[in-house]
């Protein structure tokens, strides 16, 4: 007897079931036509199985007495960030422990044009889509950010920042002849300045 093809409904719950739990997940990847997956992501939003972050994007979390526990703004905003976003601002700063500020909104750079589409709770800045091309991870963007907005998001002196990037250069998380690159585009002249103190100090120790 020939068995009957599973519904649209069931093969997008059974795509959810498979997923490990705090991670997003995109309308696009799951199996079956557009409109029958988004009606039931809806579904699955009521009961409580998936948050929607926004239009095609949802989130599985773990489950607790009080709900499923949402991602956090950051998570949030790394993810529609994209592929080379990293923090900016206040957050770029928190990133290398370089203030005690807790900022009311998470700031991320785009490398690109900023999506239309508005996160609560996350706000995107638009950036040089070439941080894309040279593959950018989010320490080495954080760092371009800082150097950007340096003082006004630090609480602590430069030798900070040169204590920071030291360590990191160290740990592999941030690649010096990639921010080279990136710096020597850079429109932000005090940024392309303060980079370059920071290599003499480097240099120094």
């Amino acid at each position: 007897m020939k068995r009957s093809k599973p519904s649209a409904a069931k093969q997008v719950r059974s795509y959810i079931d498979k997923l490990p739990r705090r991670g997003f997940v995109y309308a696009r990847d799951i199996p079956g036509s557009r409109r029958a997956v988004e009606t039931e992501l809806s579904r699955l939003v009521k009961r409580g199985s998936v948050l929607r972050v926004r239009n095609g994007l949802y989130w599985k979390g773990p489950i607790t007495k009080l709900g499923m526990v949402p991602p956090r703004p950051a998570e949030v905003a790394s993810e529609v960030a994209g592929p080379s976003g990293g923090p900016s601002g206040i957050s770029a700063a928190r990133h290398f422990g370089l203030t005690t500020q807790v900022p009311s909104v998470v700031t991320y750079a785009v490398a690109g044009r900023v999506p239309d589409t508005v996160v609560r709770g996350v706000r995107l800045v638009s950036r040089p889509v070439a941080r894309r091309f040279r593959k950018l991870n989010e320490t080495e963007v954080a760092l371009i950010e800082v150097l950007r907005d340096y003082p006004l998001v630090v609480e602590k002196p430069l030798d900070a920042l040169v204590s920071v990037t030291k360590e990191a250069l160290a740990a592999g998380t941030i690649r010096k002849h990639l921010v080279d690159e990136e710096i020597r585009e850079e429109r932000h002249t005090r940024a392309r300045e303060r980079w370059n103190t920071v290599n003499r100090q480097l240099l120094e120790d």
